[in-house]
């Protein structure tokens, strides 16, 4: 846990660094209408199966340049859909004979909040470019969690149990980390809209639109 509150640190210097050179403050709404896990996600979790799905919202503030790139701070709400489900401790003895299998129930979230940094590759008639958005940050997991455990001997135990345990290396907070592929607009002048998609822990955002508005110096 150290370790990731350091690297949270870092990354803020990082960007804390760059604000002179930067020199128009905005807001940023960011809205991925779908995510889900996929290949590498069950290392991050510990798991031997991870198979979850949800949606998320982001706002915050940025300070950057429209021929630029930029940094922010944002409020993340992920959601996370009924019925995604988690396996620890399987692979000794088989999927579905020993272990613990955790599934969602009803309303689950993950709040928290992250620091971007996104640097343009090219731009294109003043108007368009192309580049990448990285992040990091700390979430928390909200609500409750369906837990069942079986061991070899059959014995079986079920539970609900705060939506922590869907993150067994902590139980308590997750850490929050993405590298995606991004290609962004200018509107009107100050206003940017931003696609992306790639990795996003806890999984792959499919697709991502991000609103920018800066306030004129």
């Amino acid at each position: 846990m150290v370790r990731r509150i350091a690297v949270v640190i870092v990354a803020v210097l990082s960007v804390a660094s760059q604000a002179a050179a930067q020199d128009q403050w905005g807001v940023n709404v960011a809205l991925t209408p779908s995510w889900e896990s996929g290949p590498g996600v069950k290392q991050l979790f510990s798991a031997d199966r991870v198979d979850m799905q949800g949606s998320e919202v982001r706002v915050g503030f940025v300070r950057g340049l429209e021929l630029s790139g930029d940094w922010g701070i944002s409020f993340v709400n992920t959601s996370i859909a009924d019925n995604s489900s988690l396996d620890v401790d399987v692979s000794s003895c088989g999927r579905g004979s020993c272990g613990t299998f955790l599934r969602t129930v009803g309303r689950t979230r993950m709040t928290g909040f992250e620091f971007h940094q996104y640097e343009p590759f090219k731009t294109w008639r003043n108007r368009v470019q192309v580049g990448m958005v990285g992040a990091v940050g700390l979430g928390w997991l909200r609500g409750q969690v369906y837990k069942r455990t079986m061991t070899e001997a059959s014995d079986v135990e079920s539970f609900s149990a705060p939506a922590g345990e869907f993150f067994p290396p902590s139980k308590s907070v997750m850490p929050l980390a993405s590298l995606e592929i991004a290609a962004s607009a200018i509107v009107v002048r100050g206003v940017k809209v931003r696609a992306s998609g790639g990795f996003a822990m806890p999984g792959y955002h499919k697709f991502g639109l991000t609103f920018i508005y800066l306030i004129p110096g």
